[in-house]
């Protein structure tokens, strides 16, 4: 019988090839497996949230911006940071800026910086902003608030109560309400400073009321 050194490969009782070749198989096979698991756990917190309900845009998508059928627009609910309840109807007599998002949305969060900028340039000029979340959970999104510094107040809609109110179908959204309540403006996607100015200011110009 030969004697086995250690320049010698081991090898499968049926002639196989060199057993050195059978761990990094069952190291990919291990990797698999915890990766589809991480997948899954993905998709539980997902369909927990309710995310599924909404189309995020994706990042670098062409925003839509679109005229909406004019209507008064009630909005009322809870404030995210305090729980104290608010409604529309204290913003009547300036222009209310209306965002929808949620902390898991990367295209709110690239989209914030300029909505900030916007807030506080025509806070003078009699603008009110209002962020609404939706399908979220309150520590998330709070903490969202912080990290972003967002200088306007955000409603906490958990269940996306207020959506069918103003049809939001997808993150982020964008509405721009007259001095009356009266929705005119919707954008779905990413804002940005210039494309909200230019709306903002074509409003105000005429006396912050859409023209019939």
């Amino acid at each position: 019988m030969p004697n086995l050194t250690c320049d010698q490969e081991p090898r499968s009782p049926g002639g196989g090839g060199p057993l050195r070749l059978v761990v990094p198989v069952l190291v990919l096979v291990l990797l698999l497996g915890v990766l589809a698991g991480g997948v899954l756990t993905v998709q539980r917190r997902v369909a927990r949230a309710g995310v599924d309900s909404f189309t995020v845009a994706p990042a670098g998508q062409q925003p839509i911006e679109v005229e909406v059928r004019r209507r008064v627009v009630d909005l009322e609910g809870r404030l995210l940071a305090d729980g104290r309840p608010w409604s529309s109807t204290v913003a009547r007599g300036s222009v209310l800026v209306v965002n929808y998002w949620a902390s898991w949305c990367a295209p709110c969060r690239a989209e914030q910086p300029d909505l900030n900028r916007a807030a506080r340039s025509y806070a003078a000029r009699g603008v009110t902003f209002l962020g609404v979340n939706v399908n979220d959970d309150r520590a998330s999104a709070q903490a969202y608030l912080r990290e972003l510094d967002i200088p306007y107040p955000s409603l906490f809609d958990p269940k996306a109560e207020t959506v069918p109110r103003l049809g939001v179908v997808g993150l982020p959204t964008t509405f721009i309400l007259d001095r009356d309540g009266v929705v005119g403006y919707q954008r779905t996607g990413k804002t940005t400073v210039r494309s909200l100015s230019a709306r903002l200011d074509a409003l105000l110009a005429q006396g912050g009321r859409w023209n019939p």
